[in-house]
């Protein structure tokens, strides 16, 4: 009898352990971002550092579920805001939701950070092209858009917008808020064409992992 409840209990364990560290990995990424290290996450799960690595390799083996889901959350808010009747109400809820994931999430924030891989920008982009054409596509049919707007002009609008939450004060979600309006009220029809042409998803992925630029002296 023992022989039998022993491997059993032994398999209960290793299973509530890994669920532990990936629990811990999904606090840990949320809360202090993407650069936390597999011995924090071990902490964080209450588990030993050699118990962590008998389940995961490195932390990217748990950076890369929380990416993904993150992105399954992104995709979802488009195709939700795609499908809803009103397009402008579609289009508010896809930037205030979709702000609210970037900001709201410290790991978030930094996949789309200076430095980050761009192969990770790229997932995203490519599962969001789809909901967001089709959103860019109805507004427009309406009426209810600039003519010369298109998804990718959508993607640098998110994240300038997501950018002013590291502006230090009590309420960064605050300052946001207080932007969103304006800028939806650029993408309001205008005579007056944009000038120039949007960056492309290549340009805009390679600006976003490029390292800061020092100034000039």
């Amino acid at each position: 009898m023992m022989a039998s409840t022993e491997p059993r209990r032994l398999r209960a364990d290793a299973a509530r352990n890994r669920q532990a560290l990936m629990d811990a990995a999904e606090r840990l990424f949320a809360t202090r971002g993407l650069a936390v290290t597999l011995d924090d996450i071990a902490a964080e799960a209450g588990v030993n550092v050699a118990t962590a690595y008998r389940h995961f390799a490195n932390k990217h083996e748990l950076l890369g579920a929380f990416v993904q889901r993150k992105v399954d959350e992104a995709v979802t808010i488009a195709e939700e805001a795609a499908a809803i009747d009103d397009p402008w109400t579609g289009l508010t809820e896809f930037f205030t939701r979709t702000l609210d994931l970037m900001t709201g999430s410290r790991g978030v924030h930094d996949l789309f950070a200076p430095g980050f891989a761009a192969s990770e920008l790229e997932k995203v982009e490519d599962q969001l092209q789809r909901p967001l054409r089709r959103m860019v596509k109805r507004l427009q049919q309406a009426g209810l858009v600039r003519r010369d707007i298109t998804p990718e002009d959508l993607g640098v609008l998110l994240q300038m917008l997501a950018a002013a939450s590291d502006i230090p004060t009590t309420d960064p979600a605050a300052v946001v808020r207080r932007y969103l309006p304006v800028i939806l009220a650029g993408l309001r029809p205008s005579e007056t064409r944009l000038p120039g042409r949007p960056p492309t998803p290549a340009q805009v992925r390679a600006g976003a992992t490029a390292p800061p630029r020092r100034p000039a002296r």
